[in-house]
């Protein structure tokens, strides 16, 4: 039985890299991704990042085999097709969105990227929740993490302590 509350729960790259390649700090994360509410996502803008980073683990740090991967690329995937696919985004190439994210981008000195996860959680399609269903923001970014709670997003960084209740 699980103590973490019913909500939605936003993983960014930095974190669904360490979930899928199960990085050696990463025990908690996983436990809590196992554990936490079945409604987990994320953007498109990460599920590419995600593959991206993991690639460079395989290829430029030598800290992933072919064959890790292979298999954590198609975990990765699989997830996301199965939790995220159906999940309305917003449209980053509408004008509004992109002023928007540019303007989150140049507040907190921030890549578009990641702008765009923050103004995802405030406008997307979860961001209606409140109190202990709140969306939650994972990633590993702290500076990310800092300019979210900023924000008013409920975050949390997951290279330091326990998942919040």
């Amino acid at each position: 039985m699980n103590d973490y509350p019913a909500r939605a729960n936003f993983f960014d790259a930095s974190a669904l890299t360490k979930l899928f390649s199960s990085e050696y700090d990463s025990e908690e994360l996983i436990e809590y991704f196992n554990n936490c509410s079945p409604t987990k996502f994320t953007t498109p803008f990460c599920l590419y990042e995600t593959l991206n980073i993991l690639k460079s683990k395989w290829k430029h740090r030598n800290s992933l085999s072919k064959e890790q991967y292979l298999e954590a690329s198609l975990k990765l995937i699989a997830w996301y097709r199965g939790n995220t696919k159906q999940v309305r985004d917003l449209d980053f190439t509408d004008p509004l969105i992109f002023l928007k994210t540019k303007d989150l981008a140049n507040k907190y000195d921030l890549d578009l990227s990641d702008a765009f996860q923050i103004l995802t959680l405030k406008e997307g399609e979860y961001s209606f929740f409140i109190n202990d269903s709140v969306t939650l923001f994972i990633t590993a970014d702290r500076d990310l993490a800092i300019a979210a709670a900023e924000e008013g997003i409920k975050s949390w960084y997951c290279m330091n302590g326990r998942a919040p209740k």
